[in-house]
């Protein structure tokens, strides 16, 4: 990776571009919003941050409380903003899963577009190779023989199809969320 930042601790830095945030926050919002498809643990959350602090990425403070044990809140740094940049700009080395191109497009207001849409359409291309091999599959199986292989079969063909419909839909927007912002 050209930032030589793990996707966990860019997901961080992405996490942080919403403000300033605790530990036990980020947890919280990474739960309700990437957690869907990528949910890193707390304590590697509460790890990743402090690497993040001693980078330059970002700045912690504490912050004193009456009840509890005092915590430390978290800032994004113009050099993690820039690093969140090249990170969502290279492409991801495994685009057969959507897991890390998922959490690319949950951050990609920082990116640059056409660098993003090119991996989704690098994406749909992979899916539909595998497509291919999975319908060449299915003209050959026998349905009854194999029932249980064809039901796993079908799974992959519908996931598969899916996948393609989703990339299509997403280069759509992409298209035209790029013409609205040269209006």
């Amino acid at each position: 990776m050209a930032t030589g930042l793990s996707d966990t601790e860019c997901a961080v830095l992405g996490l942080l571009t919403f403000g300033e945030r605790s530990g036990y926050e980020l947890d919280k919002l990474a739960r309700r919003s990437i957690g869907y498809f990528w949910r890193p643990a707390k304590s590697k959350i509460y790890a990743i941050l402090p690497r993040l602090v001693e980078r330059g990425l970002a700045t912690s403070k504490p912050v004193a409380q009456e009840r509890r044990p005092d915590k430390q809140l978290y800032a994004i740094t113009p050099a993690g903003e820039e690093a969140l940049r090249g990170w969502l700009d290279v492409a991801e080395g495994d685009l057969s899963d959507s897991r890390g191109l998922l959490l690319k497009l949950f951050f990609a207001g920082h990116a640059h577009s056409e660098n993003l849409k090119a991996q989704v359409l690098e994406r749909k291309r992979l899916a539909e190779v595998k497509l291919a091999e999975l319908e060449e599959i299915e003209a050959t199986i026998d349905h009854d023989e194999d029932f249980f292989p064809y039901l796993t079969l079908l799974h992959g063909l519908e996931v598969t199809r899916a996948t393609i419909a989703w990339t299509d839909s997403v280069t759509k927007l992409l298209d035209r969320a790029e013409a609205r912002a040269h209006a």
